[in-house]
């Protein structure tokens, strides 16, 4: 369950709170991890809680002014005003840029997380050259719970489900993100119910497109809908159930997607 209901200390000045029904980290500050003499580790409690959920929400890992500077810088790259409707899209967006501003969110700190979440070297997951802006603009239609899905699960990509196609994939929030305003909708446990599913006949789904497709037969179980704050990362499973969720609010919701 997600009951955490208090701030709870954590080594090395992790803190770990409840929001929206997501247990989130907190990372201290550079200079408290310098003074340690080391890289801040995500904590045992914060990698068992991926393992379990199959997703966790990091929250405040990209440092508030790189995360201004790209939220910026996101504006200028769809060529349109915070402050002005009449310049924005007229649907959602969803565009890969590589704008050094943006590059900039995948920090050390963010880099070494994705590592130990995918339980592989440190030195294996590489900043990017680009990443995929999905920016969720307001819509005049009845919010409604999303329909999952997994990713990687296009007919025509052929991608498999084992070995896995991609070892974790991020969302990086640029902006606050207000209730029904867009925010990522995720199934906790998804990724063991949808592992089960595959394991349960691997000649049916021996593809992603056909799992992606017999999701309803996981029995999975309501979905939580998170509402980050800017600077926070979501890193999901390949196998986490997860969708967009539709924006009611005044404001876009601007992200950052990218996989490794």
């Amino acid at each position: 369950g997600h009951g955490v209901g208090r701030d709870t200390s954590e080594p090395l000045g992790l803190v770990r709170r409840q929001r929206t029904g997501a247990l989130c980290g907190h990372l201290a500050d550079r200079a408290t991890r310098h003074t340690l003499g080391e890289k801040m580790p995500l904590s045992q409690t914060q990698l068992a809680t991926y393992a379990r959920d199959g997703y966790i929400l990091l929250s405040g890992l990209i440092p508030d002014n790189i995360a201004n500077t790209a939220e910026q810088a996101m504006w200028d790259c769809m060529q349109a005003q915070p402050d002005d409707r009449a310049t924005w899209p007229d649907s959602n967006y969803a565009q890969g840029h590589d704008r050094a501003e943006i590059i900039a969110c995948y920090t050390d700190d963010f880099l070494q997380a994705a590592a130990e979440l995918c339980g592989d070297p440190l030195d294996s997951t590489k900043a990017p050259g680009g990443a995929l802006a999905i920016n969720i603009f307001p819509s005049q239609a009845p919010w409604q719970t999303p329909s999952p899905h997994i990713d990687h699960a296009i007919k025509e990509h052929g991608h498999k489900v084992f070995p896995r196609p991609f070892r974790v994939a991020t969302m990086i929030f640029l902006n606050d993100v207000a209730e029904r305003g867009g925010g990522t909708a995720v199934w906790p446990g998804s990724h063991r119910q949808i592992e089960a599913l595959a394991r349960s006949d691997e000649e049916r789904y021996e593809d992603m497109w056909a799992l992606n497709q017999d999701l309803s037969q996981a029995d999975l179980r309501k979905p939580l809908v998170l509402t980050p704050r800017r600077g926070d990362v979501l890193f999901y499973d390949y196998l986490c159930a997860h969708a967009g969720s539709g924006n009611i609010s005044p404001q876009p919701r601007l992200a950052l997607n990218y996989k490794w």
